[in-house]
């Protein structure tokens, strides 16, 4: 008997439609919550808690410059590049704009072709980044600024020109922003040169508390101030919610308190039980969406240490942002509005790290 390409009785046909099948169930797992965090982004000041919108409410006096200051400031700044861009005069669109600019950049992380060959864990990963996004990035902040940072440390993956840019970019942002970019940046690039040469990835614990010591010492030689004076500052000038607060564990200023004060904060924003603890819906689901993902991440660092790929430079980055922010974040609600537009880094972590046996054929 003979078999014509199309034929019901090829033998292929079974296993050809239920890729396909698969495939576009992969497809719709990112269209829908594409959709809806877009439809969530144009009603997030009518559907989302008001107290997400306080920071915005700052950046806007500063954009139409009711508020002013003299010499440096970091929503001085933000309010100047929202005005200078136009987006400080479009408040309907821009919350949808900025949905989607994020969303381009979740894209960009697995890519729109890769998408068959990611696993269903990643594909709920990237649906979950979308939605957390829509909450956290659909209104006026600095962290929108961030977004194409993040963007442009994926395309620097395959480009050490590209990568020098973005320094670049990082140390401007940090000079008129964010000043404890600069540190980021530093400890991004040492990890960007040990990572590679790692034989085990357990040393990353010695390197990180190591870490730790350096930036002890140099807050005290250089500024004076222990480690988290920043942040206990911040905690004593502003008013916000005192559930989601991050102090020490560990009582004193000494260098063995702060040292470890450092390593334990840096476990609780990984694991922010205080977000999962909080009774707050929207705090519990975002909360336990970053535990998860760095649970992955510590269970896919081994396929990254030792090697030179794509997965180096996410990696190198998420380690020295986490690393900051036991330094310089207040509470648990501001930790996730500064990760994230981190979220597509983390997608091309486990992109890079994904190994073909765990995607189904």
């Amino acid at each position: 008997m003979t078999i014509y390409p199309g034929s019901r009785s090829h033998p292929s046909d079974g296993g050809t439609r239920s890729g396909k099948s698969l495939d576009a169930v992969k497809y719709w797992m990112i269209l829908v919550p594409l959709f809806a965090g877009a439809l969530l982004a144009w009603r997030s000041h009518a559907i989302l808690p008001r107290k997400l919108f306080l920071d915005e409410a700052i950046v806007l006096r500063f954009v139409s410059e009711e508020l002013r200051v003299d010499g440096w400031s970091s929503y001085g700044t933000t309010g100047w590049l929202y005005r200078t861009t136009g987006l400080g005069s479009i408040p309907a669109l821009f919350p949808v704009l900025a949905y989607f600019v994020f969303a381009a950049t979740v894209l960009a992380a697995i890519t729109w072709r890769g998408i068959p060959q990611l696993t269903f864990m990643t594909i709920g990963l990237a649906a979950g980044s979308l939605l957390v996004g829509a909450a956290y990035l659909s209104q006026y902040s600095k962290e929108f600024f961030v977004i194409p940072l993040a963007a442009l440390l994926l395309l620097a993956r395959r480009s050490v020109a590209i990568e020098v840019v973005w320094v670049t970019l990082a140390l401007l942002y940090a000079g008129f922003v964010r000043p404890y970019w600069f540190l980021i940046v530093v400890i991004y690039l040492a990890f960007r040169i040990l990572i590679p040469r790692m034989k085990s990835p357990w040393l990353l614990i010695p390197v990180i508390m190591i870490g730790f010591a350096i930036m002890i010492v140099v807050f005290e030689l250089a500024l004076g101030s222990p480690l988290t004076f920043f942040r206990t500052d911040i905690n004593n000038a502003l008013d916000f919610d005192r559930s989601t607060q991050i102090d020490d564990l560990i009582s004193g200023g000494s260098f063995l308190a702060q040292w470890l004060n450092a390593g334990v904060t840096m476990l609780a924003l990984a694991v922010p039980i205080s977000l999962l603890t909080s009774g707050e819906p929207m705090q519990l689901l975002a909360g336990g969406f970053v535990a998860v993902c760095w649970f992955l991440v510590a269970v896919r660092v081994r396929r990254v240490t030792g090697t030179s790929g794509p997965g180096v430079l996410p990696l190198a980055f998420l380690l020295a942002f986490l690393m900051v922010q036991t330094a310089f974040e207040p509470d648990f609600g501001s930790y996730l509005r500064h990760i994230t537009p981190q979220l597509p880094l983390f997608l091309a972590l486990f992109v890079a790290t994904n190994r073909p046996s765990e995607a189904p054929q």
